[in-house]
C-alpha cells in the first residue's frame, strides 16, 4: 500500500514550533517539517523542490506563514494547506485559487490551530497551558511571565530548534527545569547588558490617523525583547528596532494603540505581520520616516 507523503513548512520562531507541535497532536501525525522566515520561504521552498517534486505529496502544509508575497505558481497547489493568522495574507487569501486556506486574523497560528481542530483534540492540561503560553507570547498579551521566558529558552537552542522545543515540550507545560532556570537567568542578564547599551530615539506623529509615540533603537540581538522594553518602560506607542546586520526592521505596538503594525510593515518596510508585531527591510521610505526621529528624553 501507498504510504501517505506529507511535509509542514512552519515559521521559524514560537508560534511556528507550538503551531507544528499542536497540528501534529491534531492530526496524529509525525510529519517531517522545515522551518522557514517569511523572507526566506521563496528560496528556501525552491531549494527543497530542487531535491524534491510537490506534485508527488499528497499534503504540503504552510503554518504560520504569509506566503501570498512568495510567486504563486508554487504554492497555490490543490495539495497544498495554508493556515495562517497575519493581517496581511488576510488581504492577500483571494489570491489563492487552488489552494485550501484558513486564513483568518486571529492572536497566532497556535491559537487558530486549536480552534480549528478542537473537536479532534485529546490533549492534556499540560499541553493546554503550553498552547496558552505560546499564544500570550505571540499575541503580544504577555499576561504571563512565563511566557516570555519559554521565548527566551526557544531562541537559546543551538542547531533544531523545533526539534529541540518538541523534545523538551511536547508533553506539555509542567514548569521550568532547574537547568532551565539557568538559561532564563542568563538571558535576562544578558538583556539588562543589552539594554544599557542601546541608545533610544523618539517622533511623535500621525499613522494611520492616529497620534502616536513612536521610538527606535538599533539593535542585533533580543529584538523582540528589545522592543517589548520600549513599549513596557519607555511607554512607546510604536516601537522599531532597526537590525543593521540583516538590514530588517521590526515593528511592535501598544496593545490600546490602534495602528495596525502588519499594514504598517507592508507601506513603511515591505514586510507583513499582524496587528501587534511585524517586520520587514529598511527601505529608503523608513529611512525618510526614520528623520523625524530626535534622542530621547527619557
Amino acid at each position: 500500500m501507498k504510504k501517505n507523503k506529507n511535509i509542514v513548512f512552519t515559521d521559524a520562531d514560537l508560534d511556528g514550533a507550538g503551531s507544528y507541535l499542536l497540528f501534529k497532536l491534531a492530526t496524529n501525525k509525525n510529519i517531517p517539517y522545515k522551518t522557514t522566515t517569511v523572507t526566506k520561504f521563496n528560496d528556501d521552498y525552491r531549494a527543497w523542490m530542487k531535491k524534491n517534486d510537490p506534485d508527488t505529496y499528497d499534503n504540503i502544509y504552510i503554518l504560520d506563514l504569509d506566503v501570498s508575497q512568495s510567486s504563486l505558481e508554487l504554492v497555490d497547489k490543490k495539495n497544498v494547506t495554508i493556515i495562517d493568522h497575519h493581517q496581511t495574507h488576510v488581504d492577500n487569501r483571494d489570491k489563492y485559487k487552488q489552494a485550501k486556506t484558513y486564513i483568518t486574523i486571529y492572536p497566532s497560528c497556535v491559537k487558530l490551530i486549536f480552534k480549528l481542530f478542537k473537536k479532534n483534540l485529546n490533549i492534556s492540561d499540560d499541553q493546554k497551558r503550553l498552547v496558552a503560553l505560546v499564544d500570550d507570547y505571540d499575541s503580544w498579551n504577555h499576561k504571563f511571565p512565563q511566557s516570555k521566558q519559554l521565548n527566551s529558552i526557544f531562541w537559546n537552542y543551538q542547531g533544531d530548534r523545533l526539534e529541540k522545543f518538541l523534545k523538551d515540550f511536547q508533553y506539555g507545560f509542567k514548569g521550568f527545569t532547574s537547568e532551565q532556570l539557568k538559561i532564563i537567568n542568563f538571558y535576562e542578564n544578558k538583556f539588562k547588558k543589552v539594554i544599557s547599551s542601546l541608545t533610544f530615539h523618539e517622533a511623535t506623529t500621525s499613522i494611520q490617523k492616529n497620534d502616536v509615540k513612536c521610538i527606535s533603537t538599533f539593535a542585533d540581538t533580543m529584538i523582540s525583547d528589545v522592543g517589548n522594553y520600549m513599549i513596557e518602560e519607555l511607554g512607546a506607542d510604536l516601537s522599531f528596532v532597526i537590525n543593521l546586520n540583516s538590514n530588517r526592521v521590526s515593528i511592535r505596538k501598544k496593545s490600546s494603540c490602534s495602528v495596525e503594525a502588519g499594514k504598517l510593515a507592508k507601506m513603511l518596510i515591505d514586510g507583513g505581520g499582524h496587528d501587534c508585531a511585524a517586520g520587514g527591510v529598511c527601505t529608503e521610505k523608513f529611512l525618510q520616516f526614520s528623520k523625524l526621529f530626535k534622542p530621547c528624553s527619557i
